[in-house]
């Protein structure tokens, strides 16, 4: 009778151990099945995160880039407005050391095209290099052409404006310096900034 219940017994045991194998063999499938999902989910979300990671940083360097690169165009261009205005400046000083000739010559290539009665007003840091001869000379040489001194002269400036009822011709050093900077600075600014108005905002 022993015999027959440990047979019984052993056949338990081995239909439990093959029923236990089975059942592993499910859980273990089911379990990698799980891992392998478990896997790919954080694959993606490490490859989204490493995503916007990069473009963060790619976005804080080229804000980086945008910022060094207005910098330096801002430094350049102060630079070069300032060489600028010593070079005009330079120009005025020199303006002021012509001499009574050469003023005069620049006197008659003002008033060559010019027809009818003028008054003339000289600057008050070149009065005297233009005398009331230079004028005879200027009327005898071009036709149709009349000059008076205005009696007064215009303060702090160098050279001349002459002018009728309708226009005003004015050949003022300072005041032509002055167009020629505004002119020059528009240059730099296109030089440095190219047709960009970013200049303005930063």
């Amino acid at each position: 009778m022993k015999t027959g219940i440990n047979a019984i017994i052993k056949k338990i045991d081995e239909e439990a151990q093959q029923h236990s194998e089975k059942r592993y063999a499910q859980l273990k499938s089911t379990i990698d099945l799980d891992a392998d999902s478990e896997k790919q989910l954080y694959r993606e979300e490490l490859d989204k995160q490493l995503s916007a990671l990069k473009k963060h940083f790619e976005h804080e360097y080229e804000r980086r880039i945008e910022y060094q690169r207005r910098r330096m165009n801002r430094e350049l261009l102060e630079y070069k407005h300032e060489l600028s205005d010593q070079i005009f400046a330079k120009v005025v000083r020199k303006f002021r050391d012509v001499t009574d000739e050469e003023f005069s010559a620049m006197f008659n290539a003002a008033v060559k095209e010019l027809k009818g009665r003028y008054t003339l007003q000289l600057g008050a840091r070149t009065e005297g290099k233009l005398d009331s001869r230079a004028l005879e000379d200027a009327m005898k040489r071009y036709e149709g052409l009349e000059i008076v001194f205005s009696g007064e002269t215009i303060p702090n400036k160098s050279g001349f404006v002459i002018s009728d009822e309708r226009v005003e011709y004015n050949c003022l050093l300072e005041d032509l310096v002055e167009d020629l900077k505004n002119d020059r600075l528009a240059a730099i600014m296109k030089e440095v900034f190219g047709d960009s108005e970013d200049w303005m905002f930063t």
